[in-house]
């Protein structure tokens, strides 16, 4: 099996390694997350929570760039999720302000993350399939940019 093929085992459910990385870790992030709050540790309980969503947003940008098809849904997914989980973020950071100022640099943090894993899982994706095609014509000169003959 090579690394960007998936596995395909005898029910014919086929995985990516992308899947079967970074579906288990996050579902522990969140897990942890639960147990922390339950436990009132807020801070690992947030960073685990920022920590589970900076798992899917990875996956997210590694699946948009790994993907052949340029009409995939992924593409429209990446910044709508960017969107709501910067606004989330954004939201609980102005709302520890007053509480603990630890935390809302570190939702900051987070948010710039997001931010930087959608704009690269989109970019990626768009420089994959909207990338000009040149070709070399031997024996001829290419012309200037302006259209002024040489």
């Amino acid at each position: 099996m090579a690394s960007g093929e998936p596995d395909t085992n005898g029910e014919g459910v086929s995985l990516s390694w992308r899947a079967i990385v970074f579906a288990p870790a996050a579902v522990v992030l969140f897990a942890l997350s639960l147990y922390f709050n339950n436990a009132q540790k807020q801070f690992p309980a947030l960073v685990c929570l920022g920590g589970t969503f900076a798992f899917v947003m990875v996956w997210l940008a590694l699946a948009a760039r790994a993907t052949a098809n340029p009409d995939s849904p992924i593409r429209m997914f990446i910044p709508r999720l960017t969107v709501f989980i910067v606004l989330g973020t954004a939201f609980l950071a102005a709302m520890q302000w007053s509480i603990d100022r630890r935390i809302t640099a570190m939702e900051i943090g987070f948010a710039a993350f997001y931010i930087v894993a959608g704009w690269f899982g989109v970019r990626g994706f768009d420089a994959r399939f909207r990338r000009p095609e040149l070709r070399v014509v031997p024996g001829k000169k290419p012309p200037r940019p302006n259209g002024v003959a040489r």
